[in-house]
């Protein structure tokens, strides 16, 4: 599994400095680094963040400003963020919580301090669930290996139906991958299942190959724009919007040349 990635906003160069060597040394984490907000927006429609730090009072483009534009933009809008502000800006934090950031931290901070409340943050920030199906337990595996490199997922494998069903009923599932190879007999009774289930039924499923794998996460995960980078550098740490279900399924379709009877 790759590393959290945290992105910290601040026109103070030496506030910059300090929390990047103190997160990575204490949290094991990746630390990015801009002394701008505009700078900020741009690195966060390149990477996918996990966390970002979020100085209050900077000039031209303040905190609060950079706020608005993070949660004014779709593909932005639910990264985790907190303030970071002086110990009078009780004013700008109710102005910030009004745009659903709760968490602050008071500058200047303490070290410790910085590291338990990033560390209690980023704990909460959960990788969204795939649940992986297939037959070949080396090809799932190699499968989740790719998933987990590449994207913020945590990936669960099974390799057969009551597995399965026991994993979505105890998980709290995303989405669900099937491998196409897999048998047709253990195929069809789990899509009848899911379909049976109100709840099941909600999860998005795509159906795909080895080697279509990332073509599809690709086009679940991520609205195309233009001038778009490399297809790993792309693709955001969300899953899919329960909205985004019947793209999936022309996904599907599209992409291995089979319809699926059923209500995706």
């Amino acid at each position: 599994m790759r590393k959290k990635k945290i992105l910290v906003i601040d026109d103070d160069e030496m506030n910059l400095q300090i929390a990047k060597m103190i997160l990575e040394k204490k949290l094991s984490c990746e630390v990015i680094c801009t002394d701008n907000g505009k700078d900020g927006v741009e690195i966060l429609r390149r990477e996918r963040v996990n966390l970002v730090l979020l100085d209050i009072m900077m000039p031209e483009q303040d905190g609060i400003e950079t706020l608005e534009k993070i949660r004014g933009d779709e593909r932005l809008k639910k990264v985790s963020v907190m303030m970071l502000t002086a110990a009078n800006g009780i004013e700008n934090l109710k102005k910030v919580y009004t745009l659903g950031v709760k968490d602050y931290i008071k500058k200047p901070f303490l070290p410790a301090d910085l590291i338990r409340r990033v560390d209690k943050k980023l704990s909460e920030v959960h990788s969204a669930e795939i649940l992986l199906l297939g037959d070949d337990q080396t090809v799932l595996k190699g499968i989740k290996e790719l998933i987990e490199e590449n994207f913020e997922h945590e990936v669960l494998i099974a390799n057969e139906i009551e597995s399965a069903e026991k994993i979505l009923k105890e998980q709290e599932i995303k989405l669900i991958i099937a491998c196409a190879d897999m048998k047709f007999i253990n195929g069809f009774k789990f899509l009848k299942l899911v379909a049976s289930d109100e709840t099941l039924g909600a999860i998005p499923l795509t159906i795909t190959t080895t080697e279509k794998l990332l073509e599809v996460i690709e086009r679940i995960n991520y609205i195309q724009v233009e001038e778009s980078p490399p297809i790993i550098e792309k693709i955001p740490a969300a899953v899919v919007s329960q909205s985004e279900k019947k793209k999936i399924a022309g996904v599907v379709t599209n992409l291995i040349g089979y319809d699926l009877d059923i209500h995706i």
